[in-house]
């Protein structure tokens, strides 16, 4: 089976949530921002901090879908199950179990005995252990029918030690085994489904998945299929779930969509479908009524690759469009990519700003490093990732034009929403001498790219409700 990479509900090209959608377009130039008059009183430094963290997100978002964007329409998507994330899939989850069953059998040679010639199913090897180091419990379960040649493959991680955010993690693996417990090279993958609930105070309250391989031949690995995705969040959250559906056959291409929904009655909708040749398009519908609508060239086949895309705002939103295009180089050696990203802004008046983000990757082992050059139309910057990877926990720093240094870390989450922290201090020279920061915010990104936050300078508070277009609204609690 290919390796899936980058989230499913993330999925295929949400490249439309563009790098830094949120320069040029603050609360301030949006005619249709509600009590323009509130925002007189704002202090500067708490807007300014929201806006950073808008362009935070969004980049993270972008850059890791434009990476899988450029490895090709069966790279996109990770069905990010515990055990099952490298290309062997089913066949190393196998192993780990079968080493332990041995290691049980020698102990209670019974075991196996009953394995060999029960008709029925039969629990080949149940143990539950204490994994200190990575603090968790986990059971792990083979279910074996000689007769039929059906095994299933179950391992469950529960009681979480702190600051992992799962309460529960699931995973089970459906294959027919031909006859031969312990041998590999006959089996066939028949189904993978994984369900993970997350502690209470979790954006994400559960999430489940599922892939259906195509048919393939014993021992081999499945050249495609099905997956699905579903998530459902906590009661306290604007998102309530979404679901995703991405499907790819060797031969013939794929194709995503995936459908967000949220407490309001609004819903947020994205679809891509590509080719064998790595080429294809995508479209997104956002909950402002925003239309994204794109195409593409992986970088699969020749190691360079584009896309393009237009966003166009509803009636009376400045910007009314917005022009974006990049081309990139796939490292198929590290998965790193290297380029250019292009934007043209168009306002209400016509005029037009233009800006640049150049990316650049480098990985030194299991650490990948993201820097992004930005020369736009408000000033320079540069932007700092690194990401481990499981793409969980995300610290980066940010310059702003005017001086300003920001610290931040982010937890992502598989869907593309994210919490993120961050810190802004005068200087990076300030930050160095160990000074105080000036202002401080934790926010709450979700997948469209909308969320809400709270930042505090000194004794002031501030709510923060940041749109899908990435223009926020800032409010001096009283």
């Amino acid at each position: 089976m290919k390796r899936y990479k980058s989230t499913l509900w993330m999925g295929c090209l949400v490249v439309a949530s563009s790098f830094l959608l949120q320069i040029g377009c603050s609360s301030s130039d949006n005619p249709s921002d509600p009590n323009p008059g509130d925002n007189l009183s704002v202090n500067e430094n708490a807007e300014a901090l929201s806006n950073t963290t808008v362009s935070v997100y969004e980049n993270i978002s972008s850059i890791g879908q434009i990476a899988s964007f450029m490895a090709g329409g069966d790279d996109l998507v990770d069905l990010d199950i515990p055990e099952l994330e490298d290309r062997t899939v089913a066949k190393r989850f196998a192993e780990t179990v079968k080493a332990k069953s041995l290691r049980a059998f020698k102990r209670s040679p019974e075991l196996l005995t009953l394995a060999q010639t029960t008709q029925e199913d039969s629990i080949v090897f149940d143990v539950t252990e204490r994994d200190s180091v990575e603090g968790v419990t986990r059971r792990i379960s083979l279910i074996y029918n000689r007769t039929t040649g059906a095994a299933r493959f179950f391992v469950v991680g529960f009681d979480y030690s702190d600051p992992s955010p799962l309460e529960y993690d699931s995973t089970e693996v459906a294959a027919d085994l031909n006859g031969t417990l312990f041998n590999e090279d006959d089996d066939v993958l028949t189904s993978l489904q994984s369900l993970r609930r997350f502690k209470p105070g979790q954006l994400i309250r559960e999430e489940s998945g599922s892939f259906t391989p195509d048919a393939h031949t014993p021992g081999s690995e499945p050249e495609g299929g099905i997956l699905t995705n579903r998530i459902t969040y906590s009661s306290t959250s604007f998102i309530s779930q979404s679901n995703a559906t991405f499907e790819y056959h060797e031969n013939s291409g794929g194709s995503f969509s995936k459908t967000s929904e949220f407490s309001d009655g609004t819903t947020h909708r994205e679809s891509a479908t590509f080719t064998t040749d790595g080429t294809g398009s995508f479209e997104e519908d956002r909950r402002d009524g925003s239309q994204v609508r794109g195409t593409f060239d992986s970088a699969e086949n020749d190691g360079q690759g584009s896309f393009s895309l237009t966003t166009t705002f509803p009636a009376n939103h400045d910007p009314k469009v917005v022009a974006e295009s990049g081309t990139f180089a796939w490292n198929s050696a590290d998965s790193t990519i290297n380029g250019t990203f292009e934007r043209v802004v168009t306002r209400l008046d016509d005029t037009t700003e233009s800006e640049s983000v150049t990316v650049s990757q480098s990985r030194v082992d299991d650490l990948l490093t993201t820097t992004l050059e930005v020369d736009g139309a408000d000033g320079n910057g540069r932007l700092t990732v690194t990401e481990t990877p499981d793409l969980e926990q995300i610290a980066g720093e940010w310059n702003n034009p005017d001086g300003t240094f920001v610290k931040f870390t982010a937890q992502s989450f598989p869907d593309g929403s994210a919490h993120i922290e961050g810190e802004e201090y005068a200087s990076a020279a300030a930050f160095q001498n160990g000074d105080e920061p000036t202002t401080t915010g934790v926010f709450d990104l979700y997948p469209d790219g909308s969320g809400q936050g709270v930042v505090t300078e000194g004794d002031d508070v501030y709510d923060v409700i940041i749109r899908p277009d990435g223009t926020v609204e800032v409010t001096k609690r009283t």
